[in-house]
């Protein structure tokens, strides 16, 4: 018999022990779960106490317990008398009443098990519960009567508690079982959660058992990885901690699917469009309470591919549409007045010419006219010129008035709105951009209401439109919402569909689309991730539970979509990876430019480079991603520094620093300096040596502080690349070096044969318009022993010797 079974495989055991009379089921984690991912998660909501003082209260009364009368055991009353050693014992009888309603608030039973015993039942089976608990019998009968309800109750015939007999399931109690029903062990068929109690313990006693495994083990680090999230975002509360509402769900489904790309449409996409297509349809029905007339939905094209589709599951909605209507397209329309002209250039000025240009409304002949120089810059003022003048935007309004009927001609061949409707616009999010130029326009020329719902909501702006999201500034900070933000471009690559992006509209309203520049093997993916998102939330329309009451549902999908999104953002795993690491992004800016979302052999050089720092303004779109490989240190302290806008800098990154001198060797003379090297990452310093119109040549001297070292690499980039921005993400230019005094070993591995060894680098004849640097990335792999050496080293000797090799 398998000794290791999940979850569904329940319905079926009973045929595994076909001789057994007799159902064992442990209690917690088998037959009730709940919604909160430990039992200590629900001590917030205990009054008269805080959560530490109730699982300190519970430490000290097994400490007493053990020490006064040899148990390992407590009952509920014996920690309560611990929680509040001054209170009389109508107030410990009041606490411990609140802590069992509160229990039965948070629990459910499991409904694979639930099956399990009502097929025991009707092959005679007596059905018994064994748990290793601090309630007593009746107690949990009543949790189980409250939390599920009067019929999975009476399918248990009797209750063993390790409170009352004073030991666990594995220290006695199943013995205890075996001695009070007077059957044999073979008799008993037990199943719980808890492989040393359930398994071991009840195989010691010769009684056959099963092993329930809850989840898979990398289902099982998921839900770990998000309750920390939880932790980072969530502020003090006294309601339950760490919901996960779609812990059964995954249990039930996630080990039978084999595709890893379904298993992240199940696992992460699942459990957060779920949770965005519950708070729609409450959105919906409290705007149709509020203004009256019908409220329709508009599911934004491309974005709002999956929601609508996960909307169709749900039960399609009769006034439920696609429309496509873009930030381009958007932008596109609302450029009727020169105010609009004007903010717009200011604010986008910057971009690509051509691609400003195309977003201003001008043909591919002007976009020749104008953005034709070689010079990016000098076809940025070119242009900018052009716009500035009056003929321009004379010729863009009337563009921009033509485009904005296309527009209304392709929103009346998707939706009729009847004067006093709503139009809720439905999308991912971040910043509703095209809500805000397309707002009042729809306003006045339907004569109805827009409301924008989104699963992420992060204004740029106060718009003071109507706009909320599922995760907005109403429940979450703004520095939790930044942090979401920066990384939503995997969201969107797996939640958006084949088709290009829309550009235009005929007459008509069709719309014209760009070709699509995204793979086929990436599409042929992505949809097998909407997939799997989509048979979770088929599931999660009929889940794994019973129970009788769900009040904390609206905050526990909240919480649980954050939670997944950002432990999926910042703490991807590595399966997740693979599925995704050959995904490029669409900008979606009238542009063909595509951005690769992630690349680890970057990562891995920046980090020597940089240090954790070096991610700042760089321009890949899944960043978190290329520190998968890093310890959980490393990738927590880009959760949190970006979680919280903690503001810090590379200085506070490296506080300590490797001396090393510097000579500039020019044609003329030569000059001394010192260079202090930083650490940054996995025992790699960067020495950082300025070199503009210092001279032919710099040398670094290493002897002094060390005598083995591995150079990683040599470089030269301009020194405003420290500060972020896409110089970052330019191949530095790779110098190589001459080494003096320094003998190569290895690719890269070098021993300083005496104190004065160094390496000269030759500075490139071309000279630069700004400030440049030399980095030279090293680990130092054995130091040299004597702290004085760099100060002794024959200071005239190495400097002629630096001189005569320039």
């Amino acid at each position: 018999m398998t000794e290791t079974i999940f979850p569904h495989e329940m319905p079926s055991v009973l045929n595994r022990a076909p001789s057994a009379t007799i159902l064992s089921l442990d209690c917690f984690d088998t037959l009730l779960w709940r919604d909160c991912h430990l039992p200590t998660d629900l001590f917030n909501t205990l009054s008269g106490m805080n959560a530490g003082q109730r699982a300190v209260g519970e430490a000290n009364a097994r400490r007493a317990e053990a020490t006064l009368r040899g148990r390992n055991e407590v009952m509920l009353g014996q920690i309560y008398s611990h929680v509040l050693p001054d209170a009389d014992d109508a107030t410990r009888a009041l606490a411990i009443e609140h802590e069992l309603s509160a229990e039965a608030r948070t629990c459910y039973a499991f409904a694979p098990t639930v099956d399990l015993m009502r097929r025991a039942r009707a092959d005679g089976l007596k059905v018994i519960i064994v748990s290793d608990t601090y309630l007593d019998e009746r107690q949990l009968r009543e949790l189980i009567r409250a939390s599920a309800g009067e019929e999975i109750a009476e399918l248990i015939d009797k209750v063993f508690v390790s409170s009352s007999a004073g030991v666990s399931k594995g220290q006695g109690l199943l013995a205890k079982v075996i001695q009070t029903l007077k059957c044999n062990p073979t008799d008993i068929l037990h199943i719980g959660d808890n492989r040393s109690a359930d398994y071991d313990g009840a195989r010691a006693l010769g009684i056959p058992a099963l092993h329930l495994a809850q989840f898979g083990e990398l289902a099982q680090q998921r839900l770990r990885l998000e309750r920390a999230c939880q932790q980072i975002f969530s502020a003090s509360s006294d309601d339950v901690m760490g919901l996960q509402p779609h812990r059964a769900i995954i249990a039930a489904g996630d080990p039978v699917i084999e595709d890893p790309a379904v298993t992240l449409g199940f696992g992460v996409l699942g459990p957060v469009f779920h949770g965005f297509e519950q708070w729609l349809q409450e959105e919906a029905a409290a705007l149709k309470d509020q203004r009256g007339g019908a409220v329709h939905w508009l599911f934004m094209l491309r974005d709002g591919h999956l929601p609508f589709a996960v909307n169709q599951i749900a039960g399609a909605q009769a006034n439920a549409s696609c429309v496509e209507i873009s930030r381009f397209t958007a932008t596109a329309a609302s450029l009727t007045s020169n105010e609009a002209i004007d903010r717009h250039v200011a604010l986008e000025h910057g971009l690509n010419p051509s691609t400003l240009a195309r977003q201003m409304l001008f043909t591919e002949e002007e976009i020749e006219q104008f953005c034709s120089a070689e010079d990016p810059a000098e076809a940025s003022q070119i242009l900018l010129r052009e716009l500035r003048s009056g003929r321009r935007k004379k010729v863009i309004r009337r563009r921009a008035r033509e485009f904005a009927d296309r527009l209304a001609a392709h929103v009346r061949s998707v939706v009729d709105p009847q004067p006093g409707d709503t139009l809720m616009l439905v999308d991912l999010g971040y910043n509703g951009s095209a809500q805000n130029r397309v707002d009042g326009w729809l306003q006045d020329q339907f004569n109805v209401h827009v409301a924008g719902r989104y699963l992420l909501l992060r204004e740029m702006a106060a718009t003071e439109l109507d706009k909320r999201g599922l995760i907005d500034d109403r429940h979450f900070d703004p520095e939790l919402l930044e942090a979401m933000c920066s990384n939503v471009a995997v969201l969107e690559q797996l939640a958006t569909t084949t088709m290009g992006s829309t550009v235009d509209y005929a007459v008509s309203g069709e719309p014209i689309r760009r070709a699509s520049s995204v793979k086929g093997r990436q599409s042929a993916v992505r949809d097998k991730v909407q997939k799997g998102c989509l048979e979770f939330c088929e599931q999660a329309r009929a889940a794994p539970v019973v129970r009788l009451a769900d009040a904390a549902r609206q905050r526990a999908w909240r919480d649980c979509a954050t939670s997944v999104l950002l432990r999926f953002m910042y703490l991807p795993q590595s399966a997740e990876l693979d599925v995704v690491k050959n995904f490029e992004h669409d900008v979606n800016l009238g542009s063909d430019r595509m951005v690769s979302l992630f690349d680890p052999d970057h990562a891995r050089e920046g980090m020597r480079r940089r240090g954790l720092f070096y991610m700042k303004g760089a321009s890949r779109m899944f960043l978190p991603a290329e520190l998968a490989g890093e310890d959980i240190g490393t990738r927590l302290s880009l959760l949190v520094q970006k979680r919280f806008g903690l503001g810090l800098t590379y200085a506070d990154y490296a506080p300590r620093s490797l001396e090393l001198p510097a000579i500039y060797v020019g044609a003329q003379d030569s000059a001394r300096a010192t260079i202090s090297a930083t650490p940054t990452h996995e025992g790699y310093f960067v020495a950082r040596i300025p070199v503009n119109d210092r001279g032919q040549a710099v040398a670094l001297q290493f002897g002094g502080a060390v005598s083995w070292l591995e150079i990683a690499g040599i470089t030269r980039a301009p020194v405003r690349s420290l500060q972020g921005g896409e110089v970052n993400d330019a191949a530095p230019q790779q110098l190589t070096g001459q080494f003096d005094e320094m003998q190569e070993h290895g690719p890269g591995i070098f021993e300083c044969t005496s104190e004065t060894g160094l390496v000269l680098l030759h500075l490139p004849e071309e000279a630069s318009d700004e400030p440049e640097m030399i980095e030279v990335v090293f680990r130092p792999l054995a130091m040299r022993e004597s702290e004085t050496a760099r100060q002794e080293a024959a200071p005239d000797e190495t400097l002629e010797r630096c001189t005569q090799a320039a």
